[in-house]
């Protein structure tokens, strides 16, 4: 319920209009329902503020057919509105073979998928499967790391001697420029 009046719901449909799932018996898939609450006057707190009194509808029962198979249900909670648009998104939405994890569970988080060998995989799924099926080319001086985009490793960091000292030192990759390390640079600057 969204708080448009400094904290407490006020009279506009988004405030008077409780949405909630009911769980198919046949399918188990959740149909997504809505019904408009009524209020019966209102309140005024000690500051002054006004907020109005919701009164859900408990006692009344409805009837149902699940938006997935179809199956008839009878009393279920009352209800007005089938959400067709919430429902289709559910009925529609992939997830990941390996985790099960879908786009409505991630909460505000968007699930990125790719397919891999006629499987589809969210990201940090295909990242771990391509880790322990493809061989990793690092070695004592270069570090790859796995892109998921390409499906291959990329050179990540490098061993970089320092001009003046010697002392070798991992840069990454777009860093190979720099010669010397962060001593003798401190060192040269303060000459």
């Amino acid at each position: 319920m969204p708080n448009c009046d400094w904290g407490k719901p006020c009279t506009c449909i988004d405030c008077r209009t409780k949405t909630f799932s009911i769980p198919c018996n046949s399918c188990g898939f959740k149909t997504t329902v809505s019904y408009e609450i009524g209020y019966g006057g209102g309140s005024t707190d000690r500051k002054g503020l006004f907020s109005y009194d919701f009164q859900e509808r408990k006692e009344e029962t409805s009837e149902i057919d699940c938006f997935k198979c179809g199956h008839h249900m009878t009393d279920v909670p009352y209800y007005e509105k089938i959400d067709v648009h919430i429902n289709e998104y559910k009925l529609n939405e992939k997830s990941c073979a390996e985790c099960g994890i879908k786009n409505s569970e991630a909460g505000l988080k968007i699930i990125q998928y790719r397919e891999w060998k006629d499987k589809t995989l969210c990201l940090g799924c295909l990242e771990k499967r391509l880790v322990n099926e493809i061989p990793n080319p690092s070695n004592g001086e270069k570090k790859f790391k796995i892109d998921v985009n390409t499906t291959k490793y990329v050179l990540d960091k490098v061993m970089v001697p320092c001009v003046t000292c010697g002392r070798k030192r991992w840069l990454k990759a777009d860093n190979q420029w720099r010669k010397q390390c962060t001593n003798c640079y401190k060192k040269a600057l303060e000459v």
